[in-house]
C-alpha cells in the first residue's frame, strides 16, 4: 500500500472529521449526541430515515433557555476549497432567525437585536471549487440541504414534544426551552468574494483565490427555504399538532411558535474545523450574554392577556 494513500481513503469516509467535531464539543464540556436520525420526505415524497451528524448542547443555561448546534460534517481533501459570495442582509437579520428558540420563545429582543450579524460576515451562494479548475460537485449546496430538510422534523421531535412531556403531570411544570444554531463544519479552506470585485476577467486572471476573495474563518451563510421545502415544513407542523395536541395547546404560546419554524432555517454557521473551539466560544458567549424571559414568564404573561 502506497504511503499515505490509506489516510486519505480514511478521511474522505468522513469519520475522523465527524470524531474531531465531536470531540471538540466534549472537550468544551458540550452534551453530545452523534448520529441523530430524523425522519422526513425523500424526494420521491416517501418518509424515509435519514441521519445529522450530531446535536451538541451547552452544559449552560441562559436563564432556563439552552443554547444547542445542530451539526453536519463535510470533508474535503487539501485540493478542494469552498467559495462563498458576500451577502447583505435585507429580511431575517434579527437574532430571533439565528437563534431559532422553541417551544417558547425566550429572547426579551428577539425582532430589535442583530447582534448576531456582528459576529461574522454573512454570505449566500457556496460552492466547491478545485485549485485545477476541474468542475466538482457542490458539497456545500449538499450538506446545506442535508440540514435545511432536517432542521424543522428534529425542532418538532425535542421542542415540541419532548420538551413539553412532563412525565411526573406536575400542573405547575414548565418546560424548558432551546435555541437551535444549525451548523456545517468542514476542513475545507473557507473564501468569500471580495465586495469590490465586479469584473469576470479579473477572477479568470486570478492566481489564487486570495486575489479576488478573503480566506475566512467561518461564515453566517443565508438560507432562503424554497417552496418545496416550505410545503414540507407546513405539512409536518400540520402533523405534528394533529398527534401532538396534548401538548402543543398545553401552553397558550406553543401552537403559535410553532408555525414560526415553517420558513426556518434561515441561517446557517458554516466553520472551518480549525476553527471550531472559537466559533462555539464566541457564538456560545454572545447568546449567553442576551436579556432572555423565564418560560414561566412569557407563559403567564401570555395567560394575563388572554384572560
Amino acid at each position: 500500500m502506497s504511503k499515505g494513500k490509506w489516510g486519505e481513503s480514511f478521511l474522505k469516509s468522513g469519520l475522523p472529521l465527524e470524531h474531531l467535531t465531536l470531540a471538540t464539543f466534549k472537550s468544551m464540556g458540550w452534551i453530545c449526541s452523534p448520529s441523530i436520525e430524523v425522519e422526513r420526505p425523500n424526494r420521491e415524497g416517501q418518509q424515509t430515515w435519514f441521519e445529522l451528524d450530531l446535536e451538541a448542547h451547552s452544559p449552560f443555561e441562559n436563564q432556563d433557555t439552552t443554547l444547542s448546534f445542530l451539526v453536519e460534517c463535510k470533508y474535503h481533501d487539501a485540493s478542494r476549497f469552498w467559495f462563498f459570495l458576500p451577502h447583505e442582509p435585507e429580511r431575517w437579520g434579527f437574532n430571533d432567525r439565528f437563534f431559532n428558540c422553541g417551544p417558547i420563545q425566550t429572547l426579551a429582543e428577539p425582532r430589535n437585536d442583530k447582534s448576531a450579524l456582528k459576529l461574522i460576515q454573512a454570505s449566500t451562494g457556496g460552492i466547491v471549487v478545485s485549485e485545477d479548475g476541474t468542475k466538482q460537485d457542490n458539497a456545500v449546496h449538499t450538506a446545506i440541504q442535508q440540514i435545511a430538510n432536517a432542521f424543522v422534523p428534529i425542532c418538532l421531535s425535542e421542542m415540541y414534544d419532548y420538551l413539553l412531556l412532563d412525565e411526573d403531570e406536575d400542573e405547575e411544570y414548565y418546560p424548558a426551552a432551546v435555541a437551535k444554531v444549525p451548523m456545517i463544519v468542514t476542513n475545507a479552506t473557507l473564501f468569500r468574494l471580495k465586495e469590490n470585485v465586479t469584473d469576470l476577467d479579473a477572477i479568470r486572471n486570478a492566481l489564487t483565490p486570495h486575489e479576488v476573495a478573503d480566506e475566512i474563518p467561518w461564515t453566517w451563510h443565508y438560507f432562503d427555504p424554497s417552496m418545496s421545502l416550505l410545503k414540507q415544513n407546513n405539512d409536518a407542523i400540520k402533523l405534528h399538532i394533529s398527534t401532538q395536541a396534548e401538548f402543543v395547546y398545553r401552553f397558550p404560546h406553543v401552537k403559535q411558535r410553532i408555525w414560526q419554524l415553517c420558513e426556518r432555517p434561515n441561517w446557517i454557521a458554516i466553520v472551518n474545523i480549525n476553527q471550531l473551539s472559537s466559533v462555539i466560544t464566541e457564538i456560545s458567549d454572545l447568546f449567553m450574554s442576551l436579556p432572555t424571559l423565564l418560560v414561566e414568564e412569557v407563559v403567564s404573561r401570555r395567560k394575563h392577556s388572554t384572560d
